[in-house]
């Protein structure tokens, strides 16, 4: 087996996914475009599918497509029209265009080829059948080069199996796109499994269920330095907390938040993380404190925070108001002002 064939063997999940982009980046530069075209575009379709898609990536696709068009090279051109669909439908059906579509599908419905790829296009354009589709995609995809496409139908599957409310179905997909992720040693597509499992028990009404994925996905998320996941967490877990009087594990995780969310410049996530700190500063009996931490927010992060963030700690302030009485707030007010003025 050359280089390229194992390339295109090697499963797209985990470690394999990071040795799979080095050899591509390394063929990249091996293959002569103007003399092995379809080398080339062999490459690219890997790089394609073992990176996270994006419009720079999307954009490359379709920029292959026509190369594979005007060299003759029709199979690659109709796979390439086909991940592209794939793609683009996930999230933007309604960009996707129809004759574009029936173009590919006919074109590889005539020489027998990529069943696969036209399962998955059909799921994500033809979105009534769309559990249909993936189910049937799943029972060709078994092969461990098929790992990363298949964790992401699973997921796919999940969320068309709740949208037709069968939850017991969706929860099994999610469980099956979990141990995918493990099998593969994939953190980021365990925090990814474990935090729809968790959304997909809370919107259930299982909350202690969700519990100990929130706090598994977490601690993978903040491992794998995934700032966004752990806001995303870290939200979600700390009002559970909250509502178990469990106070030093949430003031923990606003802690975290606060520091996660700087790093990405998500201020909401920073206000968020304020906000919960007072809260906690309020349940130990100190409205001076929980005045003097908002205040402080508002006025450290004023050149930073946008408008709306700070009316939220605003609001807070104003919350605080109706909570205490004029009075009362009034007072520890001023107790706070001295306690910024002493920081």
């Amino acid at each position: 087996m050359n280089q390229l064939d194992r390339l295109e063997e090697m499963p797209l999940l985990g470690p394999s996914r990071a040795a799979a982009n080095s050899l591509a980046d390394q063929l990249a530069y091996q293959v002569n475009p103007d003399t092995h075209p379809e080398d080339a575009l062999r490459v690219l379709i890997c790089r394609f599918l073992a990176a996270d898609a994006s419009p720079e990536t999307l954009s490359q696709l379709a920029t292959a497509e026509a190369w594979a068009t005007q060299e003759g090279l029709s199979h690659l051109a109709i796979r390439i029209q086909l991940l592209w669909l794939a793609e683009i439908g996930r999230t933007h059906t309604e960009a996707v265009d129809e004759r574009l579509l029936q173009t590919a599908l006919e074109a590889a419905g005539e020489l027998g080829i990529f069943e696969t790829e036209v399962l998955l296009a059909r799921a994500a354009c033809q979105r009534e059948h769309r559990d249909t589709h993936l189910k049937a995609a799943l029972t060709r995809m078994s092969d461990p080069r098929w790992a990363g496409l298949a964790f992401r139908a699973r997921l796919d599957l999940a969320a068309a199996l709740h949208d037709g409310a069968d939850t017991v179905g969706a929860e099994h997909a999610l469980h099956a796109a979990l141990e995918l992720a493990r099998e593969y040693a994939d953190p980021r597509a365990e925090i990814a499994s474990r935090t729809r499992i968790a959304l997909h028990l809370i919107n259930r009404g299982l909350v202690i269920a969700a519990q100990p994925h929130l706090e598994a996905a977490l601690s993978l998320a903040r491992k794998e330095e995934e700032d966004l996941s752990t806001v995303i967490l870290s939200g979600l877990l700390c009002p559970m907390y909250m509502n178990q009087e469990a106070w030093p594990e949430a003031e923990r995780l606003a802690d975290i938040m606060l520091v996660a969310g700087a790093r990405r410049a998500n201020w909401y996530a920073v206000v968020d993380g304020h906000i919960i700190r007072s809260t906690l500063s309020l349940v130990y009996g100190d409205p001076a404190a929980a005045i003097s931490r908002l205040v402080r927010a508002a006025v450290h992060l004023r050149e930073l925070v946008p408008a709306a963030a700070i009316n939220i700690l605003k609001g807070r302030l104003a919350e605080l108001r109706h909570h205490l009485g004029n009075d009362a707030f009034d007072g520890h007010y001023r107790e706070a002002m001295k306690l910024n003025a002493m920081s």
